[in-house]
């Protein structure tokens, strides 16, 4: 399963909705044609986009160790 069924049900991560060009915290609703916060919750025709959601990349790990590293003084 690529998503859990126990996402947000946000307009930010909605198919319909897309940025409003004046303000980054609120999103253009297509099917009621206005402008919506970003955290709003769903409407009924929610569409979950698996493309919208941030994705938290993880840190690299330091790899390039010495034998030096591995001695105790």
């Amino acid at each position: 399963m690529i998503y859990s069924e126990d996402i947000n049900r946000i307009c930010a991560l909605c198919t319909h909705a897309s940025k409003a060009d004046a303000d980054d915290e609120m999103m253009y609703c297509e099917l009621k044609k206005q402008n919506m916060p970003s955290a709003s919750p769903d409407c009924g025709k929610f569409s979950y986009d698996i493309f919208k959601k941030k994705v938290h990349r993880k840190k690299r790990l330091k790899t390039d160790f010495s034998a030096e590293d591995f001695t105790l003084e």
